[in-house]
């Protein structure tokens, strides 16, 4: 499965929207159910998922899937 996939599906699980909602350009101002607890509760699923550690500085900054995914891509090379 792609980042993407997983990340739809997390972001889609953890805000009960469907999966078709969110695209790779996607941000946080555009889905509603979104909102400031939405959002660290995507990030605790996100590092659960992808076995990450974020700082909550890093939070403020990933707002969007595309954000998300560098993130994740930029991570992943540092392992």
């Amino acid at each position: 499965m792609s980042d993407f996939k997983h990340l739809q599906e997390i972001i889609a699980a953890t805000l009960k929207i469907p999966a078709g909602n969110i695209t790779e350009s996607t941000l946080m101002e555009d889905i509603e159910e979104w909102d400031s607890l939405g959002h660290v509760h995507i990030m605790v699923a996100v590092e659960q998922a992808f076995d990450l550690y974020m700082d909550v500085d890093d939070f403020a900054e990933l707002t969007g899937v595309r954000a998300i995914l560098d993130y994740i891509d930029a991570e992943k090379g540092h392992a």
